[in-house]
């Protein structure tokens, strides 16, 4: 989408005129902090700032005098590009390397799938002359993102982090250049979501990241970066194992010596080197995730073959003084073994164990036997397995709990069908709830009336258990199996599903964010599913952008996830199949509230979810709201400003004015979009800078009318 009346200047850029000079001014202009890079002719490692000492620069802005002195002296040079970070506004950029490898791809695509609707991201975007895609975002004030270079082909460039932008050229001979109608004099930079900055807080947790720089440890310790890579601002790896190989063949080699002066014929060595080997395969790892690990490392150049050199090379040492001198010391004490080391020395002992008893290997199945497996059993038909896990999500007021409950009740109360969807098996339900009980016995009751149906402990195995629980504690989860192991046997038939309403409520003071804790709820859902051949529900919210709620490990670990959808106080709404697993997806039900009046001494009534066939129709809102209502736009325009924060139009940014208006006014997009399109032409309101040092701009009234 074209920005129109930008202030920053940046609209009357001409990409096909400008020289050099102009790009980094027009870069200036949309806060970014533009660098003379060097060329593919100049250097080898190219794509670096052509500054002596750039790094000062990391943090702030460059003066206006100073950018202007750098690029009068780069006038003619054609490459260039960004410091990423707090001098650039807080930019970041993921670099997804699509044309080298798949598994950059699958990632981006599966985070839009989940968060996303498999929608794109509307931001500012790249093609790089090596053919991959670069996505600017920017990270929320106070947000630092590090910088992180990974073996699946995605890398971020956050804090201390530099990216190579148009015009400039690719050793390739091809340039990068900015994607049509997403470049950055057309578009704003969208701020990254909060999936977006967990998906990366995951990468770094797992791949390293920031600017550090590896060494060896004290005393000649071995490298402290061992297994875990790392990398500097650029993304260029300095994992450490080439340092881990040389110091595993130098201590191998010198006991040897200690071991016996006289050294062993030639003949011998691939043998002694296969020894020391198996000592660096321990403490090191493969960043290629699709090979096993020696041919992983012998592809990334860390593997036999640099090894059996580096080996050969040491040995020809022997002898030498220096040599001599340090096979006299005392052997170097050993550090205490990390987890790490911890888990390869298992990990390697589990591994010659199997190799040795056949019988400890994993269970394999042939393509016969796969075939002969039994098919999936669908407790909902084409929407709910037995015996698995999913998720009912949707944000607050979306009657989420509602149309969990009843779908437990049809279940239990041995309904044929729900919702014009066969129910295959008739069980006890469990139902996990620690909010709403007071409530709970009337929307039963409410269910009772509507489905003309008499529920009871003798004929509905229906079981609420509304205490507080912590599937993040041991303790609770064991206390939960035996819990339902006594319903069991008090229901005397199969438990069939255990409903968990809401999630955040079996998860206090849990980081719903990070995929360790969400990888214990998992753990303890997986443990009531296979314990009692049960489906685990699990009732959850949704985030600030609308997405699932928290780490991708639930959506990826659950089999199902249903979407609850409904306008603030609309009796109607639907529900969206994100996700069925071995069914058809992507389709969406609506319903309609229907409202039912319980009776009683004390009037009483609650809500029940009724299936439609095709949504409501609504008349279309075509004309302008009346004058009052655009006064009052208006002057919400003008309160905006003044308070610093002011509405804009930009659609990726959180000040955007068309939801904030369409939400408060009840107002169509297209009667939005109209109204602050003829107010701009006519000059009732602008966008201007609001706040120069926060690089803050939107819409200011000018008139009143």
């Amino acid at each position: 989408m074209t920005i129109t009346n930008r202030a920053d200047g940046a609209n009357g850029f001409d990409p096909d005129f400008a020289d050099p000079p102009q790009w980094a001014a027009m870069y200036r202009a949309v806060r970014f902090q533009p660098v003379p890079a060097w060329s593919p002719a100049e250097r080898k490692d190219y794509k670096r700032p052509k500054l002596s000492e750039w790094r000062k620069i990391q943090g702030v802005i460059l003066p206006q005098d100073q950018f202007d002195r750098i690029w009068a002296e780069n006038a003619t040079r054609k490459n260039m590009g960004v410091v990423t970070g707090e001098c650039s506004d807080n930019l970041l950029v993921v670099d997804l390397d699509t044309q080298k490898t798949t598994a950059a791809a699958d990632w981006w695509n599966g985070l839009l799938a989940v968060h996303n609707n498999n929608l794109p991201l509307e931001t500012v975007e790249q093609r790089t002359g090596g053919g991959g895609r670069q996505l600017l975002f920017r990270a929320p004030p106070g947000r630092v993102v590090p910088t992180c270079k990974t073996p699946i082909g995605v890398d971020i460039r956050g804090h201390g982090g530099f990216a190579m932008l148009p015009p400039s050229m690719h050793e390739s001979g091809h340039e990068y250049v900015w994607l049509p109608g997403q470049e950055p004099w057309e578009l704003e930079v969208s701020t990254a979501p909060d999936w977006l900055l967990d998906a990366i807080d995951a990468l770094v947790k797992q791949h390293g990241g920031g600017t550090r720089s590896p060494g060896m440890g004290e005393g000649g310790s071995r490298p402290s970066d061992g297994p875990e890579a790392q990398y500097d601002g650029f993304g260029q790896q300095t994992d450490g194992r080439e340092e881990t190989m040389r110091d595993v063949v130098w201590h191998a080699v010198l006991e040897l010596y200690r071991q016996s002066p006289i050294q062993p014929p030639e003949a011998e060595w691939p043998a002694l080197a296969g020894q020391a080997w198996e000592a660096y395969e321990r403490r090191v790892d493969t960043k290629a995730y699709y090979a096993n690990k020696r041919d992983g490392l012998e592809q990334e150049g860390r593997g036999p073959t640099l090894f059996w050199q580096k080996f050969q090379s040491t040995m020809r040492r022997w002898g030498a003084p220096e040599f001599v001198a340090e096979a006299a010391k005392p052997p170097p004490k050993q550090d205490p073994p990390d987890a790490a080391d911890e888990f390869s020395e298992q990990a390697y002992k589990a591994g010659q164990q199997a190799k040795a008893d056949p019988g400890k290997l994993l269970e394999v199945l042939d393509i016969d036997q796969i075939k002969a497996m039994a098919d999936p059993v669908w407790l909902i038909d084409q929407m709910i397995i037995e015996q698995s896990l999913g998720f009912i999500y949707g944000p607050p007021g979306s009657v989420k709990t509602f149309f969990a409950l009843g779908m437990a009740l049809s279940i239990a109360s041995g309904k044929s069908e729900w919702w014009t969807r066969s129910v295959r098996k008739r069980g006890a339900i469990v139902y996990i709830s620690a909010e709403g009980q007071a409530n709970l016995k009337f929307r039963i009751a409410a269910w009772e009336q509507h489905n003309n149906t008499l529920t009871s402990a003798a004929d509905t195995p229906f079981f609420l258990i509304r205490q507080s629980i912590n599937f993040m504690k041991g303790e609770d989860v064991g206390v939960l199996l035996e819990t339902v192991e006594a319903i069991l046997v008090r229901a005397k038939m199969p438990i069939l599903a255990v409903f968990v309403d809401t999630v955040s409520r079996v998860l206090p003071g849990a980081e719903e964010n990070l995929q360790k804790d969400m990888t214990l709820f998992v753990k303890a859902c997986d443990a009531v599913r296979i314990r009692f051949g049960a489906t685990v529900i699990g009732v959850h919210h949704t985030n600030a952008a609308g997405g699932f709620r928290g780490s991708t490990v639930m959506p990826g670990a659950g089999d199902f996830m249903i979407e609850m959808r409904r306008e603030a106080g609309a009796l109607e709404g639907s529900i969206f199949a994100k996700k069925i697993k071995d069914a058809e997806d992507g389709w969406e039900q609506h319903f309609r509230i229907v409202k039912i009046e319980l009776g009683g001494l004390e009037a009483r009534s609650s809500l029940v979810l009724e299936p439609v066939d095709e949504a409501p129709k609504r008349e279309p809102q075509t004309a302008w709201p009346d004058r009052d209502i655009c006064r009052q736009i208006l002057a919400a325009i003008d309160e905006a400003w003044s308070k610093g924060r002011p509405w804009c139009y930009a659609r990726n940014s959180s000040r955007c004015a068309i939801p904030v208006i369409m939400k408060r006014w009840q107002l169509k997009r297209e009667i939005v979009d109209d109204i602050l399109l003829t107010w701009t032409t006519n000059g009732v309101i602008a966008e201007e800078v609001c706040d120069a040092k926060n690089h803050l701009s939107g819409y200011r009234k000018l008139l009143d009318f």
